[in-house]
């Protein structure tokens, strides 16, 4: 048994060496990685070691653990033997009121033991290396790695084991950082004023094009602009001047039939050296992607195939339209305008709190976020398509539509092609006279 002043020393030591490891823990798990990576960057001192040894987190958290157990195993054992019998021998003069003397001895000194290594040994330094913990982490980085080295052979041990008996239960990993949590922080971030408000949008933006189809992005099939693959060059010289795109579609016979793409700079070229060749002879392949397709894989494959352009094709093969690297861009950074867009009309405008002037390719999904409502957008993507659908006829100008107390009104047709729709939220007595909650003619279309 050791004398009491070398025990008391001796424990305070392995006190001591319980709250480095405490604070070397907290410090490398929690300084952050990116900011650890920047300071290495720098060649700011300890960085880089510090660096390493924080990301590869399970021999860093084991090594610390492990070393914990003997610091707590060796205090729980000097303390035992430095204060329990003393104690005993305090109990032993109450015999009926603590009969077991040695056995109550020691469980109050373990008690007391443990509630210091919990208080002085975890909590204490904790907190501290809180603070700062990159700063911290330059500091321990040194003695964490020393301890890696001495108990590598022991820590690798205890992680094989682990791994045994761990492996039957083990089911699908979970990510580390999940995307609720991304968005928690983001959140977090805009309210305490580090992160601007269209910043948080452009991070939302691109989680959601994972979930978002070419179909609701794309350039719907009566607004694409496109070339007879007989026309004459300087017709095409000329479309392509007035329209001001770098690529056109062209095609054979109809739209459906798209054989491929005409880049301005192609076309320019030979008009510019007098050359005399067809229009098929410029034409470089079209890419097709089907309109289920999903915008990050379509990114992918455009950035692998290093075009701009993609054929979007419906389930029976025609074309339903076109999508760009511009409109996916778009998706993130919200709307683009150059040159050629300045005589662009919005596609609504708001006429009063309960009106609004919609153009009908707007967005379905834009419609609901402006009107507050829930639309179903499963048919159709644009404000035109979904009132076809109500319809199921080519309206005329007057035809009403009437969904989510809302009315939607037909203002111009152009063709079979819908242009401008008035919506305007109905009020209570509307709705109340209303026999037809989803479907109303004007007067005049309702009396022929």
């Amino acid at each position: 048994m050791p004398d009491f002043p070398s025990g008391l020393i001796a424990l305070a030591l392995l006190l001591l060496l319980n709250s480095l490891l405490a604070a070397s823990r907290s410090a490398l798990v929690n300084a952050s990685k990116p900011r650890l990576r920047q300071m290495r960057e720098a060649r700011v001192s300890g960085a880089d070691l510090a660096a390493r040894v924080a990301e590869d987190a399970t021999p860093l958290i084991a090594t610390v653990r492990l070393a914990q157990t003997f610091c707590r195993f060796f205090m729980a054992a000097l303390a035992a033997l430095l204060f329990a019998p003393g104690l005993a021998d305090v109990f032993r003069q109450w015999p009926g009121l603590i009969p077991q003397a040695d056995a109550a001895a020691l469980f109050v000194v373990l008690l007391a033991t443990a509630l210091l290594v919990v208080g002085v040994g975890e909590i204490l330094p904790e907190a501290a290396v809180l603070r700062a913990p990159e700063q911290a982490a330059l500091a321990f980085a040194p003695f964490v790695a020393l301890l890696e080295w001495l108990l590598n052979p022991a820590v690798r041990l205890v992680l094989w084991a682990s791994g045994r008996v761990t492996a039957p239960l083990a089911g699908q990993r979970v990510p580390f950082v999940t995307e609720e949590e991304i968005k928690t922080l983001v959140d977090a971030g805009e309210e305490g004023g580090a992160i601007e408000e269209d910043e948080k949008e452009m991070i939302y933006s691109i989680f959601d094009i994972g979930d978002t189809l070419a179909r609701e992005i794309m350039i719907p099939r009566m607004d694409v602009l496109a070339l007879d693959v007989e026309t004459p060059l300087p017709a095409a010289v000329d479309a392509v001047i007035s329209l001001g795109h770098s690529r056109i579609p062209v095609y054979q016979g109809n739209i459906d039939n798209v054989v491929g793409l005409l880049y301005a700079k192609d076309l320019l070229r030979v008009w510019k050296e007098g050359g005399q060749t067809s229009l098929r002879g410029l034409l470089r392949p079209a890419c097709f992607v089907p309109e289920t397709k999903k915008v990050d894989d379509l990114l992918a494959e455009l950035q692998q195939k290093r075009i701009h352009m993609a054929v979007v094709v419906d389930e029976y093969g025609g074309v339903a339209g076109l999508v760009t690297l511009e409109d996916i861009v778009e998706e993130i950074v919200g709307e683009i305008r150059d040159e050629y867009d300045v005589n662009e009309e919005s596609l609504y405008e708001r006429v009063s709190d309960d009106e609004y002037l919609f153009d009908a390719r707007i967005s379905l999904d834009d419609v609901n976020e402006l009107l507050g409502l829930h639309l179903s957008s499963a048919d159709s993507d644009t404000l035109g398509g979904f009132i076809y659908g109500q319809l199921g006829h080519v309206p005329a100008s007057g035809e009403k539509v009437s969904a989510n107390v809302t009315q939607f009104e037909v203002l111009t047709v152009a063709g079979r092609r819908i242009r401008k729709v008035r919506a305007r939220r109905l009020s209570s007595e509307d709705v109340a006279d209303s026999s037809s909650p989803q479907l109303s003619h004007s007067e005049d279309a309702s009396h022929d």
